[in-house]
């Protein structure tokens, strides 16, 4: 497996900066592309529909490269990484979510999945500011089995919380998802999803709720309590949700939901992934520069485990980001550092990821690094 990463500012950029790889003899089979939605998606979409191979493309709320140049987040135009490697591994497709649930969506491409490969390994991202990511993870595991190795997330719009994109080249929907399924036969994937957010105050109990729609905590409306709670306004929503999300208690483990929407006559709130009825919550944020560190043990004590790999992706939550400001480069490069090759990826509405030797699940607020490595 051969990979090129590359930033461009425009789309104008995409077909020069193409070219001249093409023109060397690297024959690229997939292109991952991480894309502001400004100046306009659309046209980044279809800078690629003249060439061959299918595109893996998403909109964002950053772009990410970190390749040892000064920058390595890109709030406008484009991260591209080529990736030249046997066709036969893997299989590609983009779709429409239309009438679909959540979980139905996810099935849709874990049945797909298994019908390419025995045991297929999937990369995942979705559109849509409604699409439960609980849900659809809980649909491909369904299909394809609950050992399913599974990375990705959902779309960002630069914290517009307008209209998230997946895009192909030839396709673009603002309600979908594109997957690519590897063959794990040729194609050795794992990761690592850590987050290091903390909880803030008593535990709460969500005491109406259906799927990723909360409507009350504590018998209070959702949205009032939380404004209460977090000192916030309605001006301040949806955009500050992903700083602070809710925190679901299981036991010895939790799990995190940032906001994605706010149902205002019904003062509800819309979370990223389901929280059920019932549920132990409480909010959650950022311990501050020292959940940095945190992260860097845990990427030094999977790179002492794996370190072989030939591609490295990212999918980063936008709230690392907006907690941390500039110095989130901190933990960005350290994994580029660790491998000594590049790592692309973007800023996400939240991530999907396996830890090794754990069921995938769907998180907010976590570094959810991969390595790829040819077998």
């Amino acid at each position: 497996m051969k990979t090129i990463s590359f930033a461009v500012n425009n789309p104008e950029e995409i077909k020069i900066k193409l070219d001249k790889q093409i023109s060397t003899g690297f024959s690229p089979t997939l292109a991952f592309v991480f894309a502001s939605v400004k100046p306009d998606i659309h046209i980044t979409s279809q800078a690629f529909k003249d060439y061959p191979f299918p595109v893996f493309g998403c909109s964002t709320g950053g772009n990410i490269l970190s390749d040892n140049s000064e920058n390595c987040i890109y709030e406008e135009g484009a991260v591209v990484t080529l990736v030249e490697f046997n066709e036969k591994y893997f299989s590609y497709r983009i779709i429409e979510r239309g009438s679909l649930s959540s979980f139905d969506l996810g099935r849709d491409i874990g049945l797909w999945g298994v019908s390419e490969f025995k045991d297929p390994a999937f990369i995942v991202v979705a559109s849509g500011l409604s699409l439960d990511g609980k849900e659809l993870v809980e649909g491909v595991l369904d299909a394809a089995g609950d050992d399913t190795i599974m990375f990705g997330g959902l779309a960002g719009d630069n914290t517009r919380f307008e209209q998230p994109f997946v895009f192909s080249g030839n396709t673009i929907l603002d309600s979908g998802a594109i997957s690519i399924a590897l063959d794990k036969e040729h194609i050795d994937i794992k990761g690592l999803a850590f987050s290091g957010w903390v909880g803030l105050g008593k535990d709460l109990r969500v005491t109406s709720s259906i799927g990723n729609i909360v409507y009350s905590i504590d018998d209070e409306p959702a949205l009032e309590i939380y404004k209460k709670y977090l000192d916030v306004k309605d001006a301040d929503l949806p955009a500050i949700g992903v700083e602070y999300p809710l925190l679901i208690k299981h036991n010895n483990t939790f799990s995190l939901r940032a906001v994605m929407g706010v149902d205002r006559e019904n003062q509800a709130l819309i979370f990223a992934g389901t929280v059920p009825q019932d549920s132990i919550v409480t909010f959650s944020s950022s311990p501050g520069f020292e959940v940095m560190d945190s992260t860097k043990e845990k990427i030094n004590e999977f790179y002492e485990e794996h370190q072989d790999a030939d591609m490295l992706l990212l999918f980063s939550c936008m709230a690392r980001y907006l907690a941390l400001g500039p110095v989130i480069t901190e933990e960005i490069n350290f994994s580029a550092e660790k491998w000594g090759i590049p790592v692309s990826g973007f800023f996400t509405y939240g991530e999907i990821g396996t830890n090794v030797g754990t069921r995938c699940d769907f998180f907010n607020q976590t570094y959810t690094f991969v390595i790829l490595k040819e077998k």
